[in-house]
């Protein structure tokens, strides 16, 4: 019944306009997909996104539709797979990537969604010209 409301109000919401508010849609067989806050059709708030296994998929921090502040990433076993900050829709600040083993695959800093300074990359140092 909640999904039914839900998807009610989200087609009374676009058939006015833009969506404005919470938000959520469902996989085919019934999982929840993603939910949110939506301001002006846009993302604006925390927002999670699911496998259709139900595992969670991504979640993070948007403002006027742009990724901004920390996101988490995971493969379909549950397992990290990116851990990193957004500014204004651009990767800017630590980052974290890992195998779905549970590996780390790499490990650095983003400035202006560029990799700077020095970075880990399957076991290897590696320095990037532009200073962090």
């Amino acid at each position: 019944m909640k999904r039914i409301l839900s998807l009610i109000g989200v087609v009374l919401v676009v058939g006015c306009g833009l969506i404005d508010g919470p938000y959520e849609t469902y996989h085919d067989n019934g999982q929840l997909r993603e939910k949110g806050t939506m301001k002006d059709g846009k993302w604006d708030g925390p927002v999670e996104w699911y496998h259709d296994n139900g595992q969670l998929f991504q979640k993070g921090t948007y403002k006027d539709g742009k990724p901004d502040g920390p996101s988490e990433t995971y493969h379909d076993n549950g397992q990290l797979s990116v851990k990193g900050t957004y500014k204004n829709g651009d990767l800017d600040g630590p980052f974290e990537s890992y195998h779905e083993s549970g590996q780390l695959e790499s490990k650095g800093t983003y400035k202006d969604y560029k990799r700077c300074g020095e970075w880990l990359e399957e076991g290897e140092t590696v320095t990037y010209d532009l200073p962090c």
